[in-house]
């Protein structure tokens, strides 16, 4: 670990540590919740409960990935495109922490989603109207968000608990629906990425991208997880 760095526990691609995480902050799980997508089928796809406000991947990062990631940055400019207004992206300043911001940029980007006010709304309305980069800031002093980090990461939502100074050469990335465009956001890229107009919906278009990753990292080794409307006891 470097010295100085901010370091915290990896999130696992985990459902249940993800909803704890969110109801710690104000999401009423009871209404939408993250939950499993188990492929990229039309027949696994149309499992998932509808609407799909926001889809998380987790995959690893590999030399091909980095090299078109990297390609792909020197492509996205300084100045914020109209489209991209009002976008919440934040820069990922602290290590193993890309589980939360992966819920911070689906939950900060979202539409209709029952979050009551409190440490996390109001960490929201701080960061709009900031750079990136002070954003960022932000996060590295909010002692509610550092908490529920710690305790989704450490208590028993999670299958495994890793090692703090662990490497972890797995990623998360949100995709959402922005102006009725497909919007990927990674605090790893050089700011947000928009992939055009949704063409079908936010889970299927997604869904397309998502392929393109996996091809990219020429692995099987990766995780899909919505934040979708809560499935009903009888469902």
């Amino acid at each position: 670990m470097a010295p100085g760095e901010m370091r915290w526990l990896a999130l696992e691609s985990n459902p249940t540590s993800f909803n704890a995480w969110s109801k710690s902050l104000g999401l009423d799980v009871a209404q939408f919740s993250f939950q499993d997508c188990y492929g990229l089928d039309d027949e696994l796809l149309a499992w998932v409960k509808t609407p799909v406000k926001a889809v998380l991947m987790l995959f690893p990062i590999t030399e091909g990935y980095e090299k078109a990631r990297k390609a792909a940055d020197g492509q996205i400019k300084d100045s914020e495109p109209e489209t991209l207004s009002g976008v919440l992206w934040f820069p990922q300043t602290i290590a193993n922490a890309c589980g939360t911001f992966a819920l911070l940029h689906a939950l900060g980007n979202v539409t209709d989603v029952p979050l009551s006010e409190g440490p996390l709304t109001e960490l929201f309305a701080r960061a709009r109207p900031l750079p990136p980069a002070e954003r960022s800031s932000i996060l590295a002093t909010s002692d509610s968000l550092a908490s529920a980090h710690s305790s989704a990461a450490s208590e028993g939502t999670q299958t495994a608990v890793p090692d703090i100074d662990a490497n972890v050469e797995l990623h998360f990335v949100t995709f959402v629906e922005w102006k009725g465009r497909l919007v990927e956001l990674d605090g790893r890229r050089k700011g947000p990425v928009d992939h055009g107009p949704i063409k079908i919906d936010l889970l299927h278009d997604a869904a397309v991208r998502v392929k393109e990753v996996v091809e990219l990292t020429q692995s099987i080794q990766f995780n899909l997880i919505t934040l979708s409307r809560t499935p009903a006891d009888d469902e």
